[in-house]
């Protein structure tokens, strides 16, 4: 199973929506450090504040200011050399309220006359870091509302910006050569699409004109060299019946006869195989194939006779094919005819159909090449001569109208069936 296309809108959202989402991380790692830092502004000027008020309270009353619930004051006999505040956060019982807050807690070392006291100064710090949180609260959910956002627009427009651009498709994926297959119809304002029209228009032209150029001459090469061939065959034939012909004579011309015939009926099979290519059968049907086997049965008994050969058929009249008339005509001609030409003498050849299935059966060699090369044109073998064009019209037959046939060599029997593609 192949792997699941994405469409173009689709894939750049997905895209769009990664960089978006990558955007929004670095935006709120961003912003949270530049909380942090205005945080720490913040507190730093509060809790420098509260040591300046502390500092003026040890000139005045150095036992008295011991005793703050703000701060511990403790005097110490030196300071340490090259010392920094340490800042750290803890969590403590806010007096007024009873309630577990978070603070900030400075640990600094001051001399006031000529004394020295080592400080710890605390400052409730909840709502800051409630700031700090609410970052990464408020980008997540714009976050989530600009993901459905872009679903929600991206199906919006999925459905109108892009609707021309699947009618150009559906239109190209129609066409077919000698039809017209126009996108006048179509309005577009947008500039890739309108291209992509001109684009289409030029190139379905260019394909009309080459493929009515190479049908003209076809038909007309097809037309012209019947006439030498039929000139040739009538001559040979007028030689063949002369009494005075040596042997070797007869024989060349004989040679002759045949060639040209072949020659007259590969041509009436390449120009048919064209036409099935280009679709001029389009007399589209569900047929009960029954009768056309039949029918085609009663018209070669007497060449398989001729071949000792029997026939035996078993057929499903609830059988059906959905097919143009004149290429099921075709297609069973075919299979037949190559299971006469085949077939090893005083055999049987088997002529089935089931509810799903058109099958014929020959026994004959083993062919001397891989079974999937049996419908190529002209394959050849070391025993015998090409196989002509008629498996290759049969598999462009099945191709067309959406049929699948299939080619297995068992037990020293040919077996060509016929089933719908679906089933396949």
């Amino acid at each position: 199973m192949g792997k699941r296309k994405l469409k173009l809108l689709s894939k750049a959202v997905i895209f769009y929506l990664f960089f978006t989402a990558v955007s929004f991380i670095i935006s709120a790692v961003i912003l949270q450090n530049e909380a942090d830092k205005h945080m720490h502004r913040i507190l730093e000027r509060r809790l420098e504040h509260r040591e300046g008020y502390i500092e003026h309270k040890l000139e005045k009353n150095p036992r008295k200011m011991q005793e703050a619930d703000f701060a511990s004051v403790e005097k110490v006999d030196r300071i340490p050399e090259n010392f920094d505040p340490v800042y750290t956060d803890t969590v403590m019982v806010n007096q007024r309220t009873q309630r577990e807050n978070i603070y900030r807690k400075k640990t600094t070392y001051v001399t006031v006359n000529g004394n020295h006291y080592r400080l710890e100064i605390t400052k409730e710090a909840d709502e800051l870091y409630g700031f700090r949180d609410d970052v990464f609260h408020i980008v997540l959910p714009v976050f989530i509302v600009l993901v459905v956002a872009i679903f929600l627009v991206n199906y919006l427009l999925s459905g109108y910006l892009l609707d021309p651009f699947r009618r150009i498709l559906k239109q190209m994926s129609l066409y077919r050569i000698g039809q017209s297959g126009s996108l006048d119809h179509i309005k577009t304002s947008t500039f890739e699409f309108d291209k992509l029209k001109q684009l289409y228009e030029n190139m379905r032209q260019r394909i009309e004109d080459d493929y009515y150029q190479l049908k003209e001459y076809t038909e007309n090469m097809s037309h012209e060299l019947q006439t030498p061939l039929s000139i040739i065959q009538n001559k040979t034939e007028s030689l063949l019946s002369a009494n005075d012909l040596k042997p070797g004579q007869a024989k060349q011309l004989k040679a002759i006869y045949e060639e040209t015939q072949q020659l007259s009926r590969m041509g009436r099979a390449l120009n048919l195989i064209t036409q099935i290519e280009n679709q001029e059968f389009k007399n589209i049907q569900t047929i009960t194939t029954a009768p056309v086997i039949r029918s085609h049965v009663d018209k070669i008994w007497e060449i398989a006779e001729m071949k000792q050969l029997g026939i035996q058929t078993n057929l499903n009249e609830q059988h059906t094919l959905t097919i143009d008339a004149g290429l099921l005509d075709i297609l069973v001609r075919n299979l037949i005819k190559n299971a006469i030409r085949y077939s090893h003498p005083s055999t049987i050849i088997q002529i089935e159909t089931g509810e799903e299935y058109f099958r014929v059966i020959n026994q004959g060699d083993e062919p001397e090449f891989p079974e999937e090369e049996v419908f190529k044109r002209f394959r050849k073998g070391n025993r015998h001569k090409s196989l002509g064009l008629g498996l290759a019209i049969a598999k462009k037959i099945c191709e067309v109208s959406g049929l699948h046939i299939d080619y297995k060599y068992r037990d020293g029997k040919h077996i060509f069936t016929v089933t719908p593609l679906d089933n396949a």
